[in-house]
Parts: C-alpha cells; sequence; structure tokens
C-alpha cells in the first residue's frame, strides 16, 4: 500500500462523524494486540493550549533522553503531524505498512456493526507504531472532550494534565464550564498524577478538585504566587518561578500559563520515577515552535497564523494584537465554522483589523465567506470576500505594505492553507 492510499482509506471514514464512545476503541486496540498497554502516558485535556502543552512537554522528556511519543490533533500542513517521535513525523511508508496490518481487523469490526470511526483509526494506528517504535513515554493530546474521547482508552497515565476550559463544543461536552471540566476530568484515573492549569475559573476548579478526590489524586495547581514575569513580547517571555528562570520561546502572556502547567508535569513526573534534569526542562522550555499557535510564517509583510476559533483562543489571540501590534496597520484573513461563536470571534477579530478579508474553511461546517464578511462588516470599515483561503492570504500580501502585519486566523481546517500561501516567497520562514 502507498501512503496516499492509506490517507485516502483513512479519510473515508470521515463520513461516520464524530462518535463518543469507548467500546469501537477498545475493540480495535484489543483486535490490535492492545498495544497501549506497553506504553507509558502523558494525557492531556483541555479547551485551549493542549498542542502547546503537549509540544513543550516532549520537547523536555525529549531533551531528558527517552524516546518521546507525541500525539496531536489536528495538524496544519501534513497529515503526519500528529503522530510523531522525537520531533519526527511517521514516515509516509511505516502509516502505510501499520494501516495495512490494521484493514482485516477495520473490515472485521465492520462486519460486527461497529465500523470504527476515522479518529478511532488514527488513535489506534499511532498507538500500535509507538509501540514498535518502542516509545518510553507518549504524550497524548485528547481530541474532544475526554471521558468518551479515543484516546482514553488507555489506562491511568503516569500524569493527566487539565488545561484552560472554557465554552466550546457545548452540543457535546455542555453548556457551562462545570459540566465542561467534568467531561475534561473523564482522564483523571485511580493510580495517575495530575497537573492543573493555573487559572481556571472557580466552578471549573471545583469539579477537577472533587473528581481529583475521589481518584484519590493530589493536583499539581501551580502556585502563582511564586511566579515573576521578568519579560513578555514578541519573543517570547522570561519568567522565575520557584526561584529558577525560564525562558519560554512560544508567544502570547497565555503561554506563559502553559509552562507553568508543564512544570508541574515534570514535577509530578519525577515523583513516579522519570529523571528529567533540570536543564532539560529549561531547554525544552525555550525552544519549542508549534505550528498555528502565533507562528511567523514571513517576515516582510509580518505574517503569521494561529488557529484561534472559540472565544477563549481569540481573546488570547487579540490581547496578543494588542500588545505585539499597536499602532500598526493589520489585514486580517479570518474564516469560521458554522458551530462555533462566529459572531464574537470575527468581531472581536475585526474590530483590530484595518483590512479584512473573509474565507471560507475547507469544511462541510463552513460558514460562508459571504457569511464571515457580514459579521465582519459591523466592526471594520473595509471588508472583502474571498472564499479560497490560499487566494485571500495571497490577496492580504497584497494589500499589506512592508511594515503591516497580516494575521490568518480562525479555523485550523484553513490556516494550512493560507501558510502555504505566504510561504511562496523567498523571505518566508522555513
Amino acid at each position: 500500500m502507498e501512503y496516499q492510499e492509506a490517507l485516502s482509506i483513512i479519510h473515508t471514514a470521515t463520513r461516520l462523524g464524530s462518535q463518543l464512545g469507548l467500546e469501537r476503541i477498545r475493540r480495535l486496540c484489543d483486535l490490535l494486540g492492545r498495544p497501549q498497554d506497553s506504553l507509558h502516558f502523558v494525557h492531556v485535556a483541555g479547551t485551549n493550549g493542549k498542542g502547546s502543552t503537549v509540544a513543550m512537554t516532549a520537547n523536555i522528556l525529549q531533551r531528558a533522553g527517552y524516546k518521546t511519543g507525541m500525539f496531536i490533533s489536528p495538524f496544519v500542513l501534513d497529515f503526519r503531524e500528529r503522530m510523531q517521535i522525537n520531533g519526527e513525523m511517521i514516515p509516509p511508508q511505516e502509516l502505510a505498512d501499520t494501516l495495512e496490518c490494521m484493514l482485516p481487523l477495520i473490515a472485521q469490526m465492520k462486519q460486527e456493526g461497529a465500523e470504527p470511526t476515522e479518529f478511532e483509526i488514527v488513535t489506534a494506528l499511532a498507538l500500535r507504531w509507538f509501540a514498535d517504535r518502542g516509545c518510553d513515554i507518549v504524550v497524548f493530546e485528547v481530541g474532544l472532550g475526554g471521558r468518551f474521547d479515543s484516546t482514553n482508552v488507555i489506562d491511568a497515565p503516569d500524569c493527566a494534565a487539565i488545561l484552560s476550559i472554557s465554552l466550546d463544543h457545548t452540543h457535546i461536552l455542555g453548556n457551562t464550564t462545570a459540566e465542561i471540566a467534568f467531561e475534561k476530568c473523564g482522564i483523571l484515573k485511580e493510580g495517575s498524577r495530575a497537573a492543573v492549569y493555573p487559572l481556571l475559573d472557580d466552578e471549573a476548579l471545583a469539579v477537577v478538585k472533587r473528581i481529583c478526590a475521589e481518584k484519590g489524586i493530589s493536583p499539581n495547581i501551580p502556585d502563582l504566587s511564586q511566579l515573576t514575569v521578568l519579560q513578555s513580547g514578541f519573543d517570547g517571555s522570561h519568567i522565575r518561578y520557584r526561584g529558577e528562570e525560564y525562558h519560554i520561546s512560544m508567544r502570547g502572556e497565555y503561554q506563559i500559563y502553559n509552562a507553568l502547567t508543564v512544570l508541574s508535569i515534570c514535577e509530578e513526573l519525577r515523583t513516579r520515577g522519570w529523571r528529567i534534569p533540570q536543564d532539560a526542562v529549561q531547554w525544552g522550555l525555550a525552544n519549542t515552535h508549534f505550528g498555528g499557535r502565533l507562528e511567523v510564517v514571513r517576515r516582510s509583510p509580518l505574517c503569521m497564523i494561529d488557529g484561534a476559533h472559540n472565544p477563549d483562543a481569540v481573546a488570547q489571540l487579540c490581547r496578543a494584537m494588542d500588545e505585539f501590534f499597536a499602532g500598526r496597520r493589520v489585514v486580517t484573513v479570518m474564516g469560521m465554522v458554522s458551530d462555533k461563536d462566529y459572531r464574537h470571534c470575527i468581531g472581536e477579530v475585526a474590530s483590530r483589523s484595518n483590512v479584512f478579508i473573509a474565507a471560507q474553511p475547507d469544511s462541510p461546517r463552513a460558514l460562508s465567506a459571504a457569511e464571515a464578511a457580514a459579521a465582519a462588516s459591523q466592526m471594520c470599515s473595509d471588508v472583502r470576500v474571498q472564499p479560497d483561503p490560499m487566494q485571500a492570504a495571497r490577496d492580504a500580501v497584497a494589500a499589506a505594505g512592508a511594515d503591516d502585519v497580516v494575521i490568518a486566523c480562525g479555523s485550523l481546517y484553513m490556516i494550512g492553507d493560507c501558510k502555504r500561501a505566504f510561504q511562496e516567497t523567498a523571505d518566508a520562514v522555513r
């Protein structure tokens, strides 16, 4: 089997949609020989910040000398971003070979009336690959929620991390942060350790603490009284925490709090016997760059992509825009899916944009570019419509002067195309 054929087979399962529940993934992993049982995990759930936290943690563990798997979703440019070992994506032929071995099992499940979804297939494939390659530990990002997410097929992880919690996917996870926290906390299991984001609201935090108590877990919550922000800007942040200084390469104030959660993860892993030197922690925080999070793609004009697609993430993006680009002309490309709070998200970004170009993500749930433009027109006087994300990104560059800022944001289904367009010139960041 060739790689492109494997991708085609995986993507045909998309038609099944998202079906929460663990019965199918458990059955598939049982048929695969339960690869998860040979692995150790850091399991990461939350509304925002999961990918950044996973990337920082994986970098630290790799620097500490461990063969480290990383599982994320979705991806920006290449499907293989979703599963990596020591920073290297799964080789195309290894993905194809692993899937080929799985096809008879998938066919068997289909005959049983329990055909797995795309995400279940990808999760099981990653677990089989991580096990076959002998990973010491895997940093595992939850896809949606936690309790019924396919990644929750694993037993108690060495450490579970609960990141920021806000209103997103409310039609599935609940209408309050307490209800959503309950779903996220489904990854907390007896025998695991737990690290908790330090800025949860009172309702969410109460749920986390209650479930930790029920599971016999003492949650490690960063102590903000021990934090001093020495510097924060476009080149990242420099902090002092519990007497140690750290540089955080990822941009945005919110990455400070993600990094503190990573420090708590490392503390908890050390209690489980993992040897994580302090210099590995400092190196990992200072050398993590994660795609689609205030990512600089081109220098002149400055072009960035950010996958902010819900109110909390958009608020973080807007704070960064206010901090980094005050007084500069901003040209924005943005597209959303229709089941998000798109009016609020688009309005916030449009109010900070001199030019707003409405695009349309490649998704069956896409908000049309015309509807996005209508939402933006309330807050920006120069709104344009270009449904094709790549052409919208090219138009944005053409509309920007050398000292202006171009930001492509919104759905992760489109920022990859915008990145490709920004990379078409010689001054692109490779």
